[in-house]
């Protein structure tokens, strides 16, 4: 398979799955709902959780369930401190730099937070442009529309050919159902439909996919 494009989640994606930062992220988006919904703070978890398997994000749910302003929510929640968490990694820029085709960024967080992660990361240049939750709005990952936006964003006909990666389980298994070479990226769950899984992002290079491409 001729490879055409990669298509990259960003949080814990990009970097380790379990990195303080998203833990403030999480704590932020906490605040938020306990303040906006007036639910009890030891309810919040419970709350998110129930928000998250239903729609895939938690933003999704809120704008759905209960008419919160989704660029008041993420700016709110994404206002915290990358750079004592985020470490720029040499490794996978050049892993991206080696990758000689379009490249893009898919994620349901904002293209400011992204932007901000990617130049912490020392990467932003890597990419051909970011796709975020305004883009594909109101779908989301793990949507199969979210997806179907992006491929039409991107100029592409169809998933074959594409290369995605994500680290959440449904995410993936989306991809790999519409036809992307879908890898998890860490063990955040074991995936029932997927085509590879790597530990780190920075070890795509070898898989036998790319391997096959030169």
């Amino acid at each position: 398979m001729k490879i055409k494009a990669a298509f990259f989640d960003l949080d814990e994606t990009l970097y380790p799955l379990g990195n303080h930062v998203v833990s403030l992220v999480g704590e932020k988006m906490n605040r938020y709902i306990e303040t906006a919904l007036s639910i009890p703070r030891e309810e919040v978890s419970s709350f998110r959780e129930q928000l998250y398997r239903k729609y895939g994000t938690t933003a999704k749910g809120l704008v759905v369930e209960h008419g919160v302003n989704l660029t008041d929510f993420l700016h709110y929640s994404h206002d915290v401190d990358y750079q004592q968490n985020i470490v720029p990694s040499l490794e996978l820029r050049q892993a991206l730099a080696s990758l000689r085709i379009p490249k893009y960024i898919l994620t349901n967080a904002e293209r400011f937070h992204a932007t901000r992660i990617l130049k912490q990361l020392q990467i932003l240049d890597c990419f051909d442009g970011i796709m975020d939750v305004f883009d594909t709005f109101p779908e989301t990952k793990p949507s199969p529309e979210a997806f179907e936006r992006v491929l039409w964003m991107t100029g592409l006909t169809s998933a074959e050919g594409c290369v995605f990666f994500d680290d959440s389980p449904m995410n993936v298994e989306t991809a790999h159902d519409l036809g992307f070479y879908a890898v998890q990226v860490g063990k955040r769950e074991t995936i029932n439909r997927g085509d590879a899984q790597i530990d780190r992002i920075e070890d795509f290079p070898s898989l036998d996919i790319f391997a096959r491409n030169h």
